[in-house]
């Protein structure tokens, strides 16, 4: 591992359990704020930085660097949070209560939730995904995107919304399916927010959720550190209910994901092993997935030529196949048919 991965990393192990800070020499300061901020945490490790002695801080060019993007930062988040509240204002008036997927409802389970990036309002509306989505579009205007698989997307206030009538994308893997019925099972059970007209999952729901959610990003893309800490503060906060959780996971083929993110989130980031149920992992591949999340061994590219695109995803996927056991039940051919037929019946995904 790099310095500076080693100094980013041990940043949020002093955060999170309030570990010893030892950092390596000839750390690159500039590049360790620009990859906190790549992989979501640049304000929780200035955070972090305010625990260091003067000493071992980066410059206060730096530090005033950061701290401008950081209140950037903090100004898209408040502006997310005040979308999110018109938008449940307005469907109130139509008796539509608002149903809200990560985000928001996350980072307040993080130390400072201001300082969790902010991006996508995704919403579940009841059932009432359609009705909701003429009534925008005939009071204000907007355009409705229709082109994804499980959500509607348009753009409220300067956020994106996607306006979810499932909540996985279940034409891309068979076993998607069955986790979809599941959390639909769970939806009798929410929490309320801090804004009128907007409920947050229950704990089972968000367990089982957040870890299909990020382990089919995981597997087909790669993730960040932002992602992973999103699960570990859930987990610090809530009762997960793991005997449940557990079983489910076994069902639908997840439980060496589970194994390797938990191990992740004790062995790199310095949270209580005891937050989690001992599962045995293997080290090799838990080093192999934060290496990834780091510095992902295949990194996104965007092509404008569409025979060039579909070869480099394809190249994507077969380089990531060692991850496709740890999330997916079905075989690996099985998966990349059930996926070009989930393209070729909506290329928006």
């Amino acid at each position: 591992m790099e310095n500076n991965d080693f100094a980013l990393l041990n940043l949020i192990q002093l955060l999170v359990s309030g570990k010893t800070i030892k950092f390596p020499d000839a750390i690159d300061w500039k590049e360790v704020m620009n990859k906190s901020f790549k992989q979501g945490v640049g304000g929780l490790i200035l955070d972090a930085l305010e625990n260091v002695p003067e000493n071992l801080r980066p410059s206060k060019a730096i530090l005033m660097s950061w701290l401008g993007r950081v209140v950037a930062m903090e100004r898209l988040y408040e502006n997310n949070k005040s979308s999110i509240a018109h938008l449940a204002s307005f469907y109130q008036k139509y008796d539509i209560k608002m149903l809200l997927l990560k985000g928001y409802g996350l980072s307040l389970y993080w130390p400072q939730s201001h300082h969790r990036p902010v991006g996508d309002i995704d919403v579940y509306l009841f059932g009432k995904q359609a009705y909701a989505d003429n009534i925008i579009q005939k009071y204000f205007g907007i355009r409705i995107d229709n082109s994804h698989h499980k959500h509607s997307v348009f753009t409220f206030e300067n956020s994106m919304v996607e306006n979810h009538y499932s909540f996985l994308n279940v034409h891309a893997h068979r076993s998607t399916a069955a986790i979809e019925h599941i959390l639909f099972q769970e939806l009798t059970d929410t929490m309320d927010l801090d804004i009128a007209n907007v409920v947050f999952p229950s704990v089972r729901f968000n367990s089982l959720y957040l870890l299909r959610h990020s382990a089919e990003h995981f597997a087909s893309v790669d993730i960040n550190l932002r992602i992973v800490l999103d699960w570990a503060f859930f987990v610090k906060v809530n009762p997960v209910d793991w005997d449940w959780l557990l079983e489910k996971l076994e069902q639908v083929g997840m439980m060496k994901y589970l194994a390797v993110l938990n191990a992740i989130c004790v062995d790199y980031l310095g949270f209580d092993k005891s937050l989690f149920p001992d599962i045995p992992v293997e080290q090799a591949v838990v080093e192999r997935s934060m290496n990834d999340i780091l510095s992902p061994e295949v990194e996104t590219e965007s092509h404008d030529n569409l025979m060039v695109e579909v070869t480099f995803r394809f190249k994507r996927w077969w380089k990531n196949r060692w991850k496709h056991n740890m999330v997916f039940k079905e075989s690996l051919w099985q998966s990349l048919l059930t996926q070009v037929w989930s393209h070729l019946l909506k290329p928006s995904l």
